[in-house]
């Protein structure tokens, strides 16, 4: 074999082989940044969202230990924002919202508490309904992290 095409070959086979890594590096790179500007935004949603439903659920919780009516409009906006909290979470999630929705309704029905029951209430784990879907979503935002 001619020295002069051996070279020229092995030139030629070292050029594609750097372009066809630079143009794979580049490629992996680029997804990878995508995926992660991805997951970003989608964690920002979902905690503008879960954080909008904690505001109205202690809204919703502060009126219902004063009295034995619930404040529709702000049932109501609680309730959208459930729904928007069904359409983009995990289970686990859109479980607790609901668990903790129907806590506050249940508590709103129920007779007028004390300062002492309140105070009580605070102690009680039982009674943190927000508490536990907040703990939810952060087990889910925490999974939503780029790797």
């Amino acid at each position: 074999m001619d020295p002069g095409l051996l070279s020229t070959g092995s030139a030629l086979a070292g050029a594609i082989i750097g372009g066809v890594t630079s143009l794979a590096t580049t490629w992996l790179t680029t997804t990878a940044q995508q995926r992660a500007a991805r997951l970003a935004a989608e964690r920002g949603k979902r905690e503008d969202v879960y954080g909008r439903f904690m505001d109205e659920l202690a809204q919703l919780y502060a009126a219902a230990l004063n009295s034995e009516s619930i404040d529709y409009n702000k049932l109501t906006a609680a309730f959208a924002l459930r729904g928007r909290i069904t359409l983009m979470s995990t289970p686990p999630v859109i479980d607790n919202a609901a668990q903790a929705l129907k806590f506050v309704v249940d508590l709103a029905l129920g007779p007028k508490r004390s300062a002492e029951q309140m105070r009580a209430m605070m102690d009680d784990d039982r009674m943190d309904a927000i508490g536990a879907f907040a703990a939810a979503c952060r087990a889910e935002l925490a999974a939503l992290r780029a790797p």
